[in-house]
């Protein structure tokens, strides 16, 4: 019997993942509700966005950590909200450092603040700067 595309996993940077679907955590009213709504999509892979969350860098604020297992889940932090390849590429250091030496990243740098539209070129400089320093990214 062969596999087909329903039945093969996703490999991202040497991980294999039974769902395809990523889940972000930028939209719920609390942590719980964040936990109970990653729960339910069967997600194994949530974006977070850096620069809006709290994964530790604001000790007075909850943690979205605390809502998130990390044996469960695979996080992938993403420059949202970063409109320079500087902004991005510090981002992602940051993550790395409150993750631990977590090297898998989603980057975008913004182009258009109205549209949000990524500038293609800015984005491949910074992809190139991360990929020199180790990190897996998606862009």
């Amino acid at each position: 019997m062969s596999n087909t595309s329903s039945d093969q996993k996703l490999v991202i940077a040497g991980t294999a993942y039974t769902s395809r679907l990523l889940v972000g955590t930028g939209k719920y009213k609390d942590n719980d509700e964040t936990r109970l709504a990653l729960e339910a999509s069967g997600a194994e892979i949530i974006t977070i966005a850096i620069r809006r969350t709290n994964i530790g860098q604001n000790p007075d604020e909850p943690n979205l950590l605390d809502a998130l297992p990390l044996d469960k889940y695979t996080l992938l932090p993403n420059t949202a909200g970063c409109y320079t390849v500087e902004d991005a590429v510090r981002t992602c250091k940051l993550a790395r450092e409150l993750l631990g030496g977590h090297k898998l990243v989603k980057l975008e740098v913004l182009g258009d603040e109205k549209t949000l539209f990524p500038d293609a070129i800015e984005t491949l400089k910074a992809a190139q700067i991360l990929v020199d320093d180790g990190f897996d990214v998606m862009v």
